[in-house]
């Protein structure tokens, strides 16, 4: 059952820096954890989930943002200059992975989009992949790639962003449901960004 959405304050996005949200990481892993739970989001681990597996998991993750591989969007309510976010105010993440081949430099992949349930319903996800394609269009990947279980929220969101479907693969993905496990299908989706408008300012996201 989904929870009731709170009256919040406006959610803005911020790329992760290390310094300004490095302790968000418990944080992170908690709201992981709760999409692959609640939702049986299909994610890297099967349940039960290990606490320790999971943070692990998500260090890599910030290893390669600190490498330039990988961008982190966070969203957030606002937060005041020479201040820090608290692990309470994470309501979404989502991730680009970027291709580390000479051939793929103007390519990246959606492999992560994750909101908060109490704070679903309010432009969050828009919001979260509005502000990936900024800054992918910053650094050249025009290309996009995502895929989502198929006849999920996420397929349904995505196509509703302007990615275009290209294709299903039958039993993708390991998963657990109430009946015991299964494979599920997976939906596979690109988008070009130079077929789009530009993005404008508004829809960048902060650095800090």
């Amino acid at each position: 059952m989904d929870l009731p959405t709170l009256p919040t304050s406006p959610s803005m996005t911020y790329v992760f820096s290390p310094d300004q949200h490095g302790h968000l990481v418990p944080w992170i892993a908690a709201l992981h954890a709760s999409c692959m739970t609640m939702d049986r989001m299909i994610g890297p681990f099967l349940p039960p989930l290990e606490n320790g597996k999971l943070l692990g998991w998500w260090r890599e993750r910030i290893a390669e943002s600190n490498q330039g591989t990988r961008v982190i969007v966070l969203l957030l309510p606002e937060t005041p200059p020479g201040s820090k976010p608290v692990g309470n105010d994470l309501r979404g993440l989502a991730m680009l992975k970027l291709s580390d081949t000479e051939t793929g430099s103007f390519r990246g992949k959606i492999d992560t989009l994750l909101v908060n349930q109490k704070y679903r319903r309010q432009g969050g996800a828009k919001a979260l992949v509005d502000a990936l394609e900024y800054e992918a269009a910053r650094r050249g990947r025009t290309l996009l790639r995502v895929n989502t279980e198929t006849n999920s929220p996420a397929e349904a969101a995505f196509k509703k962003f302007g990615y275009i479907e290209f294709g299903q693969v039958p039993q993708f993905s390991k998963a657990v449901v109430p009946q015991g496990s299964l494979k599920k299908s997976e939906t596979f989706f690109y988008k070009d960004l130079l077929a789009f408008s530009q993005p404008s300012s508004g829809s960048s996201s902060n650095s800090s």
